[in-house]
């Protein structure tokens, strides 16, 4: 079952006026401890509004910090996007997903913590220093990816 290691150990709030692309990419750079990032304004400073996207946001923030190096991928396989979510987490690898929410909700980028047969489990937000999970069945995540629009991508940082 892998599972991230202290995952729960810090938590990173979506301040409401940005995005879910660059909260999850905070929550990764805080996962990986990675240094010399200002975090102070980091959504604020990597929100593309309209243009949020996994390799929009990538783009800037490797401009930022050249020393991140930000890996997205889009999948037209729901299994093979499932099995490389499995593959990360195993690494110990953090990773953020893209689901799709249907009934014209778009998606949910969330990282991913826990993958558990038959269960995913993500950081869906965080209040208060407590992070709250969304546990999907993969069944769900693979008829979710197969039939609703977007939510077919991933995202994560090469680690050194």
């Amino acid at each position: 079952m892998p599972t991230l290691e202290n995952w729960n150990s810090f938590t990173v709030t979506q301040r409401h006026e940005t995005g879910c692309i660059p909260t999850g990419y905070e929550w990764l750079i805080r996962y990986l401890n990675i240094q010399g990032v200002n975090l102070s304004n980091f959504q604020e400073d990597f929100d593309l509004g309209q243009a949020n996207s996994f390799t929009n946001i990538a783009a800037k923030i490797e401009q930022t910090y050249p020393f991140i190096k930000i890996q997205a991928k889009i999948f037209g396989k729901s299994a093979d996007k499932v099995e490389r979510i499995k593959q990360l987490i195993n690494e110990q690898t953090p990773c953020l997903m893209s689901l799709a929410l249907g009934g014209g909700n778009g998606w949910h980028i969330m990282p991913v913590v826990k993958v558990e047969e038959p269960v995913i489990e993500m950081v869906h937000h965080a209040v208060a220093n407590q992070n709250h999970i969304w546990s999907f069945q993969i069944r769900d995540i693979i008829w979710r990816h197969d039939n609703l629009p977007g939510g077919n991508d991933i995202s994560w940082i090469d680690k050194k």
